[in-house]
Order: C-alpha cells, then structure tokens, then sequence
C-alpha cells in the first residue's frame, strides 16, 4: 500500500499527462442520396398537395350544401350538382400547380443538368451555331 501512494505522489508531482495526435482527415460528404431525396421532398408535397386539395373541395361542397340547406330546406337536393361543381372548382384551383410538383419530383436539377450538357455537347460537335456559318462564307 506504502508503494501506491509513493506512486501516486510522483505521479502528482510529474503534473498531468499530455497526449499529441494528430487531427484526423475531413471526411467528405457523400451525396448519391442527394438526388432521391430532393424527389422524395417534391413527391410528399405533391401528395400533400392532392390531400389539400381535396379537402378544400370537400369543404367548398359542405359549404355550398349548408347555404342550400338553410335557404331551400328539404329541396335542397335539387340543388346537388351546382353544389358538386363549386366543390370540384375549389379542388382544381388548388390542384393547378401538380404538375410543376411532379416534374420536380422525376426530373431533378442533377439530370437537368446533365440533359443541358449533353445538348450543349451534340451543338458544339454539329456545329449549330449560327455564327460560325458566317465565317465560312
């Protein structure tokens, strides 16, 4: 026991124990993912778009049916296919931007990109511009 703590006072009296290393490389992120999920982004609001969409019909419709029903009483239901036609309205209005969403959701930047290189390459290979036939004559 005499032995520990007369090493336990060198030790003390040594000060504290510093241990140099030499910083690990950065890693690189990877992004082969990046493309699935920015398309897995635009699908939710697309789909989240169509559920909007329908609600907001479906409430146009309750809405359009109420104001019948308060007016009209039992013959109300006359008045079923202009209710159906607001609700409808309401839905398409909302819907309007789907495609936008879709194409964003199967037509990322990466391959929209990729489709300007490779008309901008097939141009320059064809020769399509209309400066360089100038030249030539």
């Amino acid at each position: 026991m005499a032995e520990k703590a007369a090493d336990k006072e060198k030790v003390a009296e040594a000060g504290p124990i510093v241990v140099e290393r030499q910083k690990s490389e950065k890693k690189e992120r990877r992004n082969r993912l990046k493309d699935v999920q920015e398309s897995e982004s635009n699908v939710l609001k697309a789909v989240s778009r169509v559920s909007g969409a329908l609600d907001t019909g479906v409430n146009a419709y309750i809405d359009a049916r109420d104001k019948s029903v308060a007016k009209k009483g039992d013959e109300a239901f006359a008045d079923i296919l202009p209710n159906l036609a607001k609700g409808m309205q309401a839905a398409i209005e909302a819907i309007a931007p789907l495609p936008t969403d879709l194409v964003n959701a199967f037509y990322p930047n990466r391959a929209r990109d990729l489709v300007g290189d490779g008309v901008r390459t097939v141009g320059s290979v064809l020769n399509l511009n209309s400066d360089s036939d100038d030249d030539e004559k």
